[in-house]
């Protein structure tokens, strides 16, 4: 293993040492995906994690047995056979208070635990490693980074393709084919893409309606690069608009400006939210904004810190966090523009770049 990749590594396992600590746990059984990925940049679709005040573990079968060895000095490899299982493990290493992830488990996978595991009380350690994750280093950061100039640039492509006559579904299948053309490994979540009466929907399906003259047109979609999630929407016009769209969409702007002066450490995700409400409800339009004004994201599209009207999330220097304000008018029309940025210790660095005016093709 490369010297960099042992540190960075070290220093996530040791913060969850730390935490394991503070609850008197003996060791931490490691099952969810997100989190085995941050905690060992290790990918397969059988393996676990056990991780102890002095040692680590990558538990996996013959199959990824070559790979997983490159993780020495920071795991020591396991072979889980037959004979062998993963409860005989822990088994043998009579751990007397153990962490598991509660919420990522079946309760069939946890009754066979604590089946083999006499004497092992098996504890909660859910949001923990979530907790640590929040805050993003520059590792994380510039993946993200490169995950939402892919998306930057596959809505300056798509910008030509979005016409009359051209299905939503068209536009969202174009989309997801140019991130992955540009390098994207997968995508953060299902593409988003309505258009006209149906942008009133702040997350409908693409379907079959054919793009008209007059529609606005919202895209909500991302990439994943090196496993992290990008995240953007923009809501463009066909042709022209009306005065009340012109409206809309210029309240819905100013909103996210609003939200991104308070955004930075040390603010609540209640007061970003308020920030973005307050402009939007002010301008006449309360009750048509129904959903949060942002989220963290990272390994998943959403994580911590959420910017909503009953957040308690308090923004902390490393955060990646979105700032997605809307109106959405039932039987009319929406409007929803989004960015993702990093939280500073006096404001934001915006990683989305795609123009926000109003653009009218």
């Amino acid at each position: 293993m490369e010297k960099e990749a042992e540190e960075l590594l070290n220093k996530r396992i040791e913060a969850v040492r730390g935490r394991l600590a503070e609850a008197g746990y003996d060791a931490f059984l490691v099952t969810k995906e997100e989190n085995k990925s941050y905690l060992s940049r290790f990918h397969s679709s059988s393996y676990q994690l056990v991780i102890t005040p002095d040692r680590n573990y990558i538990l996996t079968d013959f199959r990824y047995r070559e790979a997983a060895q490159s993780l020495a000095p920071v795991y020591q490899l396991v072979e889980v056979k037959a004979g062998y299982p993963l409860n005989l493990f822990l088994k043998e290493q009579g751990f007397a208070r153990l962490a598991v992830e509660l919420e990522d488990i079946s309760a069939a996978f946890f009754n066979r635990l604590d089946s083999a595991l006499t004497g092992t009380e098996l504890l909660s350690f859910d949001g923990e490693v979530e907790k640590i994750r929040s805050v993003k280093d520059q590792t994380e950061i510039d993946a993200t980074r490169e995950a939402e100039h892919i998306g930057d640039k596959a809505f300056e492509y798509i910008l030509g393709e979005i016409k009359p006559g051209v299905s939503e579904k068209e536009i969202a299948l174009k989309l997801e084919l140019k991130m992955r053309e540009l390098g994207a490994s997968g995508l953060s979540f299902d593409t988003i893409c309505v258009s006209g009466v149906r942008t009133s929907m702040p997350h409908g399906e693409p379907s079959d309606k054919l793009i008209e003259d007059g529609d606005f047109v919202t895209m909500d979609f991302g990439c994943k690069y090196r496993g992290y999630c990008s995240d953007m929407t923009r809501t463009v016009a066909v042709g022209h608009v009306s005065d009340k769209q012109k409206l809309v969409y210029d309240t819905v702007l100013k909103a996210q400006l609003a939200a991104f002066e308070v955004m930075k450490a040390g603010a609540s995700g209640r007061e970003v939210d308020r920030a973005a409400r307050d402009v939007i409800y002010g301008a006449g339009f309360e009750g048509c904004f129904g959903h949060a004004n942002g989220h963290g994201t990272g390994l998943e599209i959403h994580e911590a810190p959420v910017a909503s009207p009953v957040s308690s999330d308090i923004l902390e220097a490393g955060n990646i966090m979105s700032n997605e304000p809307g109106i959405y008018i039932p039987g009319e029309f929406g409007v929803r523009i989004e960015d993702l940025s990093v939280i500073t210790e006096d404001g934001i660095i915006n990683l989305t770049e795609s123009d926000k005016r109003l653009m009218i093709l």
